[in-house]
């Protein structure tokens, strides 16, 4: 059985995968391939042909389309359900309206539409979660800012068997209302909450927490009418504007009151029932200090959460759901890691580097020593090996690395590399049988996506990729699922005697992370990366 996962044109960040009887083979977010930033409201045109040419397939071939929304009727209908008259009609036909024409866009042609098949938001979001993470049966939180008619839900899953017990609206959304103050702070939403994350650990909470949350029903909400009437009281700081203690405040608190609404969602759920396995998704489940604070709660002994958690997720979550109604199974797949993305080959690359003229470059004859050397010698270094990555990190295929002990390492990327704001914190990549070194109880993070606390004795050893409040995101990189990346550390490792690199993704600050060879090459020769690591060939400035 053959599916073919898309997002609805209506999403933030738009994605493709296809699966083969319930496995993955093949996914990519449209940005990496049209190059504009999350591709916001555009079908996953290109996303769709890189995933369809990776198995030589065309759309006839394929059984099923899995869309990762609820067609423009069901939104309609449901908003008439969920609205008094006259508002209802008049939003539902908005609603109406404006799916149709986003759904015109989905490049399907002449495909049957009984093919087709929408799939609420929220439960696209919790199957890209609990179907991937291999658990028998766990409790699922899926939160973003809005995905139809609500804006999360609260699930119990086991075996194939999803079952939402409850739902958040739009109006008291906790995802809206971080995208609201991460505006009001002077950043972009949708893009722009995980520098409020990284910003609040500068800050100090307020214990009352934001003044719009009830605490007192089964589990946290937020009173639309007072959160209004506190966004509205708030000053927008200018872009250009300096950053006060302030500013640092707000974010610490509203990181604060989002960590202990979701623990209060993941408390409920645990008591309604007692499963060890939680998962998550949504774009609130990137908040990788929230997921570290899940993660250490006692009744959790297993956390899962895929690394695409945003919109482009429910591509894949659409699809697991569609194969598990159509096949009466569930997916033996589980995801392991997250390399399903174009690659090139020592020949394409080569092609490439021969298109410049201000580039000199051997093949080397042991890439992972060479590169290990130069990172002991403290150069910056553009990774760029196998499959793209999905989702917004990335995770040792086009990175870019750096030694991690070396003092200022962070604050020299910042402004030389990224060119992004100084307060914005690295990550270490780690080889999985090292990761003790480092913190306590911690737990498999292949996808860079959970925060720990750093053991006082190792906080020097990884000095510029840990954060201000002495945590760290670290990715567990494993032999079996990146052999590349792991001989790489491991050169590091016995040179320099550390198991790590720091890690941070193959951009700067407001492009999508580099998808090929060419864009690699223009990266590196336009920023402060010193030498480019590409397939097996190291490339210098001239």
């Amino acid at each position: 059985m053959i599916i073919l996962g898309l997002t609805h044109p209506i999403s933030w960040n738009n994605a493709a995968c296809i699966l083969v009887d319930g496995k993955l083979i093949a996914m990519v977010e449209e940005e990496r391939l049209n190059r504009i930033k999350h591709s916001p409201r555009m079908a996953p045109v290109l996303a769709m042909q890189y995933c369809l040419d990776n198995l030589g397939l065309t759309l006839k071939d394929v059984d099923y389309v899995a869309i990762g929304f609820d067609s423009a009727y069901k939104l309609a209908i449901n908003n008439i359900r969920i609205k008094t008259m006259p508002s209802g009609l008049n939003q539902a036909a908005q609603w109406l309206k404006q799916g149709i024409i986003y759904e015109k866009a989905l490049p399907l042609n002449d495909y049957p539409r009984d093919k087709v098949i929408f799939v609420n938001h929220h439960r696209a979001h919790i199957a890209s979660s609990y179907f991937a993470s291999g658990f028998d049966n766990a409790n699922v939180i899926s939160l973003d800012g809005s995905g139809g008619t609500e804006s999360g839900c609260l699930a119990i899953a086991d075996d194939k068997k999803i079952k939402i017990l409850k739902t958040i609206s739009n109006q008291g959304s906790w995802g809206l209302a971080y995208e609201q103050i991460t505006e009001k702070l002077g950043f972009r939403r949708h893009s722009g909450e995980g520098k409020v994350m990284g910003l609040a650990a500068y800050g100090k909470p307020d214990p009352a927490g934001l003044p719009f949350v009830n605490w007192d029903k089964d589990i946290p909400y937020i009173d639309a009418k007072k959160r209004k009437e506190y966004i509205n009281q708030m000053v927008l700081r200018n872009k250009e504007d300096p950053i006060t203690d302030e500013h640092k405040d707000i974010a610490a608190t509203l990181q604060d009151t989002l960590e202990k609404a979701v623990i209060g969602m993941a408390e409920w759920l645990f008591k309604v029932n007692p499963s060890p396995n939680l998962c998550l998704a949504g774009g609130t489940a990137l908040n990788c200090s929230m997921n570290g604070k899940l993660a250490q709660l006692p009744f959790v002994k297993n956390i899962f959460i895929q690394p695409a958690a945003y919109d482009a997720g429910t591509a894949l979550g659409a699809a697991l759901d569609v194969y598990v109604e159509k096949s009466g199974m569930r997916p033996k797949w589980v995801m392991k890691h997250a390399y399903w993305g174009p690659e090139f080959t020592n020949e394409e690359i080569e092609s490439s580097l021969d298109g410049y003229e201000d580039i000199k470059f051997h093949r080397s004859k042991n890439i992972y020593r060479e590169t290990a050397q130069l990172l002991k010698n403290g150069k910056i270094i553009g990774w760029f090996q196998g499959r793209s990555e999905l989702g917004p990190r990335a995770l040792g295929n086009r990175s870019i690395l750096a030694d991690p002990s070396i003092p200022g390492m962070k604050d020299k990327i910042n402004n030389f590399v990224k060119h992004r704001e100084p307060w914005r914190p690295f990550a270490p990549s780690v080889l999985e049988e090292h990761i003790d070194r480092y913190v306590e109880n911690a737990k498999d993070s292949p996808f860079m996506i959970l925060a720990f606390d750093t053991k006082e004795s190792m906080k020097k050893e990884i000095i510029s990729a840990a954060h201000i409040d002495g945590t760290i995101r670290p990715q567990t990189v494993s032999k079996d699922t990146n052999k590349k990346y792991w001989e790489l550390i491991n050169q590091f490792y016995k040179i320099s005697g550390i198991p790590a690199v720091l890690n941070t993704s193959f951009n700067i600050d407001s492009q999508p992370i580099v998808n090929s060879p060419k864009e690699a090459i223009d990266t590196f020769l336009n920023c402060g990366i010193e030498v480019l690591a590409i397939g097996d060939y190291l490339v210098f400035k001239i």
